[in-house]
Order: C-alpha cells, then sequence, then structure tokens
C-alpha cells in the first residue's frame, strides 16, 4: 500500500484573495479570516449581511489531566450562540455542565489568534479567551455562578501555544468550489487554577494539557461531521490527536487529521468512523493506509438539541 502524503503549503496572507478562497493545509495560522470577501460562495451572489449570517463561528478548548476533562466553547451559530462549560469528573464519573443559549450578537469569536478575544457574558456566566498568539500564548477566564444544583465555578488557564511551524493542524477545505472552513488546531501543555464550588484543582503543564480549536466556515444547512480528539502526557511526553470527517469535497488532499507526538505532528489520512450499536456505544475509527484505528467507548454524553427557523441541531458528543 502507497505511503500517505498531504502538502503543506505555504501561508497566504488572506485567507480569502480576490475573492477566491485558499484551500490547504498550513505551517501556521493564517492572520486575516476574510471570509466575508469570498465571491460566491453560495453560488449565486448574496451580500456581506447574509454570507456572515451563514458563517459558523468557534473557539473551544479541551483540558485535561489525570482526574478531570474540561470542555469550554464559545460556538456562533447565528441566530443562536451557544457557549459551555463542561466538568468531567474522571475519578467520581460525574459530570457538571453549565450552559448559555443566547442571541448571536452576545457572543464574540476572534477574527485572528494573534491579538484578539472571544467571550461571553452576562452576569451569572461569563467566558474570556485571550488569544496573544503573538507571544505564543492563550488565556482563559472563566467566572459562573451557582445554578440550580450546579456549584459556581472559577477558573484561569494559561496556555503556552506550540506556534512553532508545523506544530499546529491548519487547514482549508473545500465544501464546494468556492466554499468551506478554516481550523486552527493546537496540542500544548497548561496551567492554571479551577475552583469548583468549595473544591480547588490545580492544573500543571507538567501532567496537563489543552486541544485548542479555532473554527469558521461556511458549512450547508444540513451540516455534518464526525470527530473524536484526544491527548494524554506519557512519561514527560505531550501526546495527542485529532480526527474527523466532515463534509471536504476531497477528503484525501483536505482533512484536519494528525497526530501530536514527541513535539512534532504527523499528519493523518481521511478516516470513516463506523457505529455499529449506535452513538452510544463503542464508535471504529478506520483509514485505508493502516495508519488509524482506534476504538473509542463514550463514558458519558453532551447533546445539543435545537429547532429555530431554518436552523436546527441535532448533536451528539461525549
Amino acid at each position: 500500500m502507497k505511503e500517505y502524503f498531504r502538502e503543506i503549503l505555504s501561508n497566504p496572507l488572506d485567507l480569502v484573495t480576490a475573492g477566491q478562497i485558499n484551500f490547504g493545509c498550513f505551517p501556521d495560522s493564517i492572520s486575516n479570516i476574510n471570509y466575508l470577501d469570498a465571491n460566491r460562495p453560495f453560488g449565486i451572489p448574496t451580500p456581506k449581511a447574509f454570507k456572515y449570517l451563514r458563517l459558523k463561528e468557534w473557539q473551544a478548548f479541551q483540558l485535561g489531566n489525570k482526574d478531570f476533562f474540561i470542555l469550554i466553547a464559545v460556538y456562533n451559530a447565528k441566530l443562536i450562540s451557544i457557549n459551555q462549560f463542561i466538568l468531567y469528573d474522571k475519578i467520581n464519573k460525574q459530570l457538571f455542565k453549565y450552559e448559555q443559549r443566547a442571541p448571536f450578537w452576545k457572543t464574540k469569536i476572534a477574527n485572528n489568534l494573534l491579538n484578539s478575544e472571544s467571550k461571553f457574558s452576562n452576569k451569572n456566566f461569563k467566558i474570556e479567551i485571550f488569544n496573544n498568539l503573538v507571544n505564543n500564548l492563550v488565556s482563559i477566564k472563566v467566572d459562573i455562578k451557582k445554578t440550580g444544583k450546579l456549584p459556581p465555578i472559577k477558573a484561569n488557564f494559561e496556555i503556552k501555544v506550540q506556534n512553532k511551524l508545523s506544530k499546529a493542524i491548519v487547514v482549508s477545505i473545500p465544501f464546494g468550489k468556492n466554499r468551506g472552513m478554516y481550523s486552527f488546531k493546537n496540542l500544548a501543555p497548561v496551567n492554571g487554577k479551577l475552583e469548583h464550588g468549595k473544591a480547588k484543582v490545580y492544573f500543571k503543564s507538567e501532567n496537563s494539557f489543552s486541544i485548542m480549536d479555532d473554527h469558521k466556515g461556511y458549512y450547508p444547512y444540513n451540516m455534518k461531521y464526525d470527530w473524536v480528539t484526544g491527548a494524554s502526557i506519557e512519561k514527560g511526553e505531550l501526546i495527542g490527536f485529532n480526527l474527523t470527517n466532515n463534509q471536504s469535497i476531497n477528503p484525501e488532499k483536505f482533512n484536519e487529521n494528525g497526530l501530536w507526538k514527541g513535539n512534532k505532528l504527523y499528519l493523518l489520512p481521511p478516516v470513516k468512523f463506523i457505529r455499529p450499536n449506535g452513538t452510544d456505544n463503542e464508535w471504529l475509527i478506520r483509514d485505508q493506509y493502516n495508519m488509524v484505528e482506534l476504538s473509542f467507548f463514550p463514558e458519558v454524553h453532551n447533546k445539543i438539541k435545537f429547532n429555530i427557523v431554518a436552523l436546527k441541531s441535532d448533536y451528539s458528543g461525549p
């Protein structure tokens, strides 16, 4: 069987040049994610206001150590935004889910990661993400008041981003002739402190990880993707992966699959997700190059369901 290869292109100055989206795999974050300048991404002339309302945007983090897993996400689907802080206590197998849904204009997603902010804030729920890739830093502040039976949350995290060339998965993937998605994914150590009710948990870089996903795209109305990511620290070495099967029109050339190991990024081929017994049971993730053979067993489930005018979601994510 032939060896898998995916070309890494030189970084463009802008994601969109003269109306055309630059598709490919890149070595570094792109400083100007100017999707609104794309010419006819939906096949017909459309004003920028329409293109803005069709652009899905989010910034999300998976943080973890041997005892806890955390998901932090600010997600703007337009029409509605969803903001989440999810804590999973692996020792006691307890899930704590905090979520605020709001009008889309209440949630801000950064245009780039160089010197910017993504945030959602109201009197009871605040997530602030400060991006400073110029200095290879990202910091997160969370302040959530007691909600029903859920205790209050306060958290501060600092991520030393591995932003050397080709350490992040940076892709622009086509869904059509001039329509697609952009993503920057990075694995890095994290330092921080979590206050959960009366409990205090410290995250130290020698035993804690962060996977960041900065994501924007002109997804189809019927948006579909399968995704699994994970990380750990083995004998002092940070190891992680990202595997996605989305609506790429050429996944052999354009995908966001990779393995981080030994301070290196190894690009991986397209994968398929097989769930013979549904999403609540074992997932089988496989490729055609014998590079990926993963079995995933969900422990808990995070479902997002809504149906608002032309926007519907039926998302199931462990």
